[in-house]
């Protein structure tokens, strides 16, 4: 019987030893520690935070490297098919309706960018643009310099709707529109076009705003494009830089800028 009794008490007479010997083997560490050997412990912490640093860098930068894809967006007949052909392929097409997107390579020396010609209409386009978005490294948008007039109202708002998407704006720093067309009569300059589309897209950031506001959203300026209480710019759009270049995609005419452009995206 004496035996079961000194079993338990012996049992925590060990348990307070280990206690004690831990807690006086750390307070032995830390009194012994020399300001030589502080020093080492300083330099080894500096460099396993630099490592860890460099892991979540390159981590970073192989995500980001992920995104090499350039989405050529627009309305119909705006002439996207046939400047994605004249890229990829050299040559011109007979541009048709698809409901599917089509890609391609685009290489540039050593290094290279898919290329996603988004169907035009209205119906399947903004499916479409969703399906690749996060691949998108950069965006060309392709608009047709002869109708911009009767069409602008179309092109602001698919233009207003792809630069307001999150993964956009999270991942595409370069957005390239190209005026086409600009071999037919009724060809609108570049910079009228840069224009009219700024005009267009202030009205239609109002109009948006309104119906925010109209549900109770008010305060939520996640889709709001340049800079409050000022006309809409595209130079306002800062991390992204808007260009707009003048091009003829039939016949391979005039695509230096578009062509120069890729170069500097890769």
């Amino acid at each position: 019987m004496a035996e079961t009794v000194k079993e338990p008490v012996m049992r925590e007479e060990i348990k307070m030893k280990k206690r004690i010997s831990i807690k006086e083997t750390i307070n032995n560490m830390i009194s012994n520690l020399t300001e030589e050997n502080l020093m080492v412990i300083q330099v080894v912490v500096a460099v396993f935070i630099g490592l860890v640093t460099l892991v979540l860098l390159w981590r970073l930068v192989r995500s980001s490297s992920k995104r090499q894809g350039v989405l050529l967006l627009g309305l119909c007949e705006s002439g996207k098919t046939q400047l994605f052909s004249q890229l990829c392929h050299s040559t011109d097409v007979i541009s048709v309706t698809s409901i599917k997107e089509s890609s391609a390579q685009y290489t540039v020396g050593k290094k290279s960018l898919t290329v996603y010609d988004i169907p035009g209409h209205e119906r399947i386009r903004y499916t479409l643009f969703d399906k690749v978005k996060k691949l998108a490294r950069g965006i060309v948008f392709v608009v047709d310099s002869s109708s911009i007039q009767k069409d602008v109202r179309d092109v602001a708002e698919f233009l207003y709707t792809a630069l307001c998407d999150g993964v956009v704006q999270s991942g595409v720093r370069r957005v390239l529109v190209v005026c086409n067309k600009q071999d037919l009569t009724l060809a609108r300059a570049a910079p009228l076009i840069q224009k009219t589309l700024e005009k267009e897209m202030n009205l239609l950031r109002e109009t948006r705003a309104s119906q925010l506001q109209s549900v109770g959203e008010g305060g939520n300026n996640n889709n709001f494009l340049g800079r409050q209480g000022q006309d809409f710019e595209f130079s306002h759009l800062r991390p992204i830089k808007v260009e707009f270049v003048e091009a003829v995609a039939k016949g391979n005419d005039k695509l230096g800028p578009i062509t120069n452009w890729l170069k500097q995206l890769a």
